[in-house]
């Protein structure tokens, strides 16, 4: 994968702070999407990661949810 090929494209990638999902967040900014990442707990590790997105490729927004809960 090179370039923007996914410029003017949103992502959404959940469990996104840690493993693969961070992993998924990098290569998808590269790419050129703008990225929104779930999360449940850990806001520093979230708004780290969108920092270092931020300072390296692209957008990534963090957004604290379970995904398993419907009605959140």
């Amino acid at each position: 994968m090179g370039g923007n090929q996914l410029s003017k494209k949103v992502a959404v990638v959940t469990g996104g702070t840690r493993g693969i999902g961070r992993a998924i967040v990098h290569t998808l900014a590269r790419e050129g999407a703008d990225t929104v990442f779930t999360y449940l707990k850990n806001h520093d590790c979230a708004n780290s990661l969108a920092d270092e997105v931020g300072r390296n490729c692209g957008r990534a927004l963090p957004v604290q949810m379970d995904v398993r809960d419907f009605d959140g």
